[in-house]
């Protein structure tokens, strides 16, 4: 046997026995470490919705058309408001019973505040998600009335709070 012959069975071993040690430090480390407890569950799918501004009243109606039933405890609204005079963001927290966030930021207020369903605790197909934005905090009329902010577009998110994941974005230019 030739030497060349000899020395191939060294390198094998040795890149068998790395192969062996790299793989179970991964499985002791997934074990041990408890790594994928940080893995998020996957956010529940809203294949269709619609949306709809009225600037007149202000209101906004968002309506879940397909996809999954999400329980609105889950759920969580933010409204930005932009324009010439106005840019903010607020957000409805704890659905159903449609907290406003406290932040001293916040400059859209909110008022008649619903899920219109035959389930509030659930934001299912056919429910509809609806409120109205505070002319005093960002005016869509055109043109603004009583010296209001004047806004001229507004965007809202609806967040899936488990996961973090925005399942329905919706941006009106009224």
């Amino acid at each position: 046997m030739s030497r060349r012959h000899r020395a191939v069975t060294p390198v094998v071993s040795t890149i068998l026995m790395v192969a062996v040690v790299v793989v179970l430090a991964a499985t002791v480390s997934v074990f041990f470490l408890d790594v994928t407890e940080d893995i998020n569950e996957p956010a529940p799918v809203v294949g269709q919705t619609s949306g709809e501004f009225e600037p007149g009243p202000q209101r906004v109606r968002i309506t879940h058309i397909a996809g999954e039933s999400i329980p609105a405890e889950e759920l969580e609204v933010v409204v930005r408001a932009s324009g010439p005079d106005v840019d903010a963001e607020a957000r409805l927290v704890n659905l159903p019973e449609f907290d406003e966030e406290k932040d001293p930021e916040n400059i859209i207020s909110f008022f008649h505040k619903e899920i219109e369903s035959n389930d509030p605790n659930t934001w299912g197909v056919g429910d509809t998600i609806q409120f109205e934005i505070n002319v005093t905090g960002a005016d869509f009329r055109e043109p603004p009335k009583n010296d209001n902010p004047d806004a001229d577009e507004l965007t809202v998110l609806i967040v899936h709070t488990p996961s973090e994941a925005v399942i329905v974005r919706k941006t009106f230019t009224p």
